[in-house]
């Protein structure tokens, strides 16, 4: 899911999101190794499901699985990508309510776009059964660090640490019984590449005001200080976190 709010631009993505979704894949891989065993809950529901990444690993582990995304678009790629699941537009910030049954929640590659995520989780939890779950997968500080160097004035992209979500799953109420985070890093032929892929998945910067002679710089250096042997390199730390409500 992107960090914007409008769901045109990243509807125009769905046809080619996953031609740029390695590293969400890789994260969505890593994120299914926590979930529980199948027939142990009833029914998920995925919040920011995209084009099912995640949905993919959860089907066959719930008697149903309900996947939702704000964008129509993503909704209908993700509905012939993985038909299993029952397919819904719903806004993962301020959700719609939940279905009947509902015991476990699944959303990996999208809670870190939210904008307040105490009162996200909160909404999450709101009529749940007292033993459901959620398992999360979220990037966290210092993901894409090499941006962070480049532009020390702009933080482009505003990641929380893992124990700054460890309080937030507390302050709405969740117990969280597992986390653990990883880095990684990708590599691409050079700048423009990296650029294309993140363009193609909605990662961009929350400050994105560069001119087109600032852009070919920051292009020029991050190739210039980033590069070796494998191309050049972006570096993304992940968290998963499973938490009881």
């Amino acid at each position: 899911m992107s960090s914007t709010r409008v769901t045109p631009a990243f509807d125009r993505r769905a046809a080619s999101y996953d031609a740029h979704a390695h590293v969400q894949r890789e994260t969505a891989a890593w994120v299914a190794e926590w979930l529980p065993a199948p027939g142990r809950f009833v029914r998920c529901l995925e919040f920011g499901a995209g084009t099912g990444n995640f949905t993919r690993h959860l089907i066959g582990r719930f008697n149903a699985v309900v996947a939702t995304d704000l964008a129509p678009a993503m909704v209908e790629q993700g509905r012939l990508a993985v038909p299993a699941a029952e397919w819904r537009t719903n806004d993962a910030w301020a959700p719609s309510p939940p279905p009947p049954d509902l015991d476990f929640i699944g959303a990996c590659s999208v809670l870190q776009w939210a904008p307040d995520p105490t009162t996200c989780l909160a909404r999450w939890r709101a009529g749940l059964a007292p033993d459901a779950r959620v398992l999360a997968g979220i990037y966290i500080h210092p993901s894409l660090p090499e941006f962070g160097e480049l532009l020390p004035d702009h933080r482009p992209f505003p990641w929380r640490g893992a124990d700054e979500w460890v309080a937030h799953f507390r302050a709405a109420g969740w117990t969280v019984t597992r986390v653990e985070d990883r880095t990684r890093a990708y590599h691409y032929p050079d700048a423009r590449s990296l650029l294309r892929q993140l363009h193609g998945t909605g990662t961009t910067p929350s400050d994105s005001r560069l001119g087109p002679g600032a852009m070919r710089d920051l292009i020029r250096r991050y190739d210039t200080l980033f590069a070796g042997p494998e191309g050049v390199r972006a570096t993304w730390t992940t968290c998963r976190i499973e938490a009881c409500a």
